[in-house]
């Protein structure tokens, strides 16, 4: 009895040491996202619930996942300057300028009729829309809206630190933050030098906020309204199914 005390013993201290190497590992990451979400930030890219809170822990929503598309497609102070309506009946007061926006031009068409879907956004949906603000096409042919991930790792806006079966906020500031450095489809310039060029952030301020990989731009000239996104037909959710549309 004793042996088997001592071995019971031993076992449940290999679980506890590896539980908190795991806890670590995950406090690591996260001190990691929370760095590149201050730097999101900094760009005006991504806001937390509070200053200081990013809320990186939880899932992100599909008005979420919908408020930064527009951001990376530089038309956020379009969203905030017009008045939109839409027929949603689900989304919260602070998000109807955004939504009503992305639905007046053809951005999304919800769930159904009358409801934008009040559910969490997946990782399928988020890359989705990082894609095609990058300018790829899934209506195209360049990807499929349900399985984006190979081309979203040759882009490489996907990389080992995005959890896509447990998605979450530090996983949209990991694609968010990649996505910047990466090259648009056409190959002329990266997302950070289209948004430089739609007025979103100066080239200055990208320097200071210091984002790896993306500190060195080019001279951008060019039209603040340079990409035309494609729309976003959504389908009602079903189980299994990322709702992003086909």
């Amino acid at each position: 009895m004793k042996k088997l005390g001592k071995r019971i013993g031993a076992a449940f201290a290999v679980i506890l040491a590896a539980a908190m190497l795991t806890l670590s590992v995950g406090a690591a990451d996260l001190a990691k996202a929370e760095a590149k979400a201050a730097e999101l930030k900094e760009l005006g890219l991504f806001r937390g619930v509070s200053d200081t809170d990013f809320d990186l822990n939880r899932e992100p929503t599909r008005v979420e996942a919908l408020v930064m598309l527009i951001r990376t497609l530089g038309e956020e102070q379009a969203a905030l300057g017009g008045s939109f309506s839409h027929p949603f009946t689900d989304v919260p007061s602070w998000a109807n300028s955004y939504v009503g926006y992305a639905y007046q031009k053809g951005l999304t068409n919800g769930v159904s009729a009358t409801e934008f879907g009040s559910g969490n956004a997946s990782a399928a949906m988020y890359v989705t829309f990082m894609l095609r603000a990058l300018g790829y096409s899934d209506a195209a042919g360049d990807f499929k809206w349900d399985n984006p991930f190979d081309l979203a790792r040759k882009a490489g806006i996907v990389t080992d630190a995005v959890n896509l079966s447990k998605f979450l906020r530090a996983d949209v500031v990991e694609v968010s933050y990649a996505a910047l450095s990466a090259k648009l489809k056409d190959g002329s310039k990266t997302l950070s030098e289209r948004l430089i060029a739609a007025g979103v952030f100066p080239a200055e301020k990208l320097k200071t906020a210091n984002l790896g990989g993306v500190t060195e731009v080019g001279k951008v000239e060019g039209p603040k309204q340079i990409f035309k996104p494609e729309p976003i037909y959504e389908k009602p959710v079903q189980p299994d199914d990322p709702a992003i549309g086909e």
